[in-house]
């Protein structure tokens, strides 16, 4: 998922690009966070399409692509900022590939909806047979809470269970695959959200708690909701509301899991970016600008920000400022 977009969508194929550039094309496109396993199909034309649906709470791909393989080491998952927990559905069509870690791999057969921690572990994937077609849901960790979360994380590779909620999943999966091209952006806006909705219910349902508000998660929750706040601090649409959804509980929930820690959701929101600007600006060269230092710490109002920062710290920001370029003099 790409930070800052609120929604997004994309669609490629190889169709015009010389036969020659086909692999290499749709693994810079597609799989820049994974690199091949050889060097790509030879013997055979290759070819691949894919499209792509972003949101801020997660994203929803579908692919068709020739046999091929791609990998990611454990250097690129070091590399890597990227966390994001990734259900996939496998369409196998002339012989099935296979997926996971490469010290515990599995076939991934037809149909089968399985979880993935592609990121933050080392994992190969081969297709086999004339072409495999996969559709997949990318959540961001942050929308379990911690028991949820480690059980999910143990259950790497696991097949989701036919007899509960995911063969809905996988059958609004299909459908959004099918309609999305020919769909408004709203309307894809509303499909997507609809995948993701299911997707975290059906992974609460199958590995932790059946609400996502119960009392046992609310530490978790305030966890979770920390770390979020700190790594997308500079988004000025990260509100109380975007929080919730991404987190897959409510507002007031939200409010109340703050609220046993004597804090506001918008009060920690502003004091991270606070914290994040005195020090973006006391490492700033004389070079940058106070106030673009401002804006890319969430606060688009100069003048808001500098009665804030002055209220918070008893200095302004140009004092910050100043005395940072003058220990590098």
């Amino acid at each position: 998922m790409a930070d800052g977009v609120s929604f997004k969508y994309e669609s490629f194929d190889t169709n015009g690009v010389p036969p020659h550039e086909r692999f290499a094309f749709w693994r810079d496109c597609c799989m820049r966070r994974f690199e091949p396993t050889g060097p790509g199909p030879v013997d055979k034309p290759f070819g691949a399409s894919v499209r792509r649906l972003f949101g801020p709470t997660g994203a929803f791909t579908s692919v068709r692509v020739s046999s091929s393989g791609v990998r990611r080491t454990a250097r690129m998952c070091r590399a890597d900022d990227v966390d994001d927990i990734v259900v996939g559905i496998g369409f196998g069509s002339g012989g099935n590939g296979w997926l996971g870690n490469p010290d515990r791999t599995f076939r991934q057969a037809s149909r089968e909806v399985r979880l993935f921690d592609y990121y933050s572990q080392p994992s190969v994937t081969e297709w086999a047979g004339q072409e495999h077609r996969g559709l997949f849901v990318d959540l961001p960790r942050t929308a379990f809470d911690a028991r949820t979360l480690g059980r999910i994380l143990t259950g790497d590779g696991a097949r989701l269970a036919p007899g509960g909620l995911a063969p809905m999943l996988a059958a609004q999966m299909q459908v959004l695959s099918q309609i999305a091209p020919g769909l408004g952006s709203a309307d894809r806006e509303a499909g997507l959200r609809a995948v993701l909705d299911l997707t975290v219910t059906v992974l609460r349902r199958e590995f932790g708690e059946d609400s996502a508000e119960s009392e046992v998660c609310e530490d978790g929750m305030f966890v979770a909701a920390q770390a979020l706040i700190r790594r997308r601090f500079g988004s000025p649409d990260l509100t109380p509301e975007t929080i919730a959804r991404r987190l897959g509980c409510s507002r007031a929930h939200l409010y109340r899991v703050f609220g046993r820690h004597q804090l506001t959701v918008a009060g920690y929101i502003r004091d991270t970016r606070l914290q994040q600007c005195r020090a973006a600006l006391a490492a700033a060269s004389a070079s940058e600008k106070i106030g673009d230092i401002a804006f890319q710490c969430g606060f688009e109002n100069p003048v808001h920000f500098a009665r804030l920062f002055r209220q918070r710290f008893g200095m302004r920001p140009s004092d910050v400022f100043r005395r940072g370029l003058e220990r590098e003099a």
